[in-house]
């Protein structure tokens, strides 16, 4: 016969989740390109150099907007830094497709 606990309390320990784990996936497609569009976006304002104090509008839709925020949030200095090194090389190798017609 297996031991069969009547406790019903959950530990505090065991239940909560790791300090670093991913956060969960946006599970909608439509909320996730949402995201992704916010992502892109800041992406786009940071290599212009003109970032906005606050996200520009981008839908009426109070979820789809708060889905739009939270992907221009979440661009790091790290993201920022891996677009303009992406845009430097893309520069370079236009330089070197097209040579000097005379």
């Amino acid at each position: 016969m297996a031991f069969v606990t009547h406790n019903n309390y959950r530990s505090g320990v065991n239940s909560m989740p790791i300090a670093n784990a991913r956060p969960k996936r946006i599970s909608n497609r439509v909320y996730r390109q949402c995201a992704l569009d916010g992502f892109n976006a800041r992406i786009k304002a940071e290599l212009a150099g003109n970032v906005p104090a606050v996200p520009p509008l981008y839908s009426h839709s109070a979820t789809r907007q708060s889905y739009y925020s939270q992907g221009w949030h979440s661009v790091t200095y790290l993201h920022v830094l891996k677009a303009k090194e992406k845009a430097r090389e893309e520069r370079k190798a236009q330089a070197i497709e097209v040579p000097n017609e005379q």
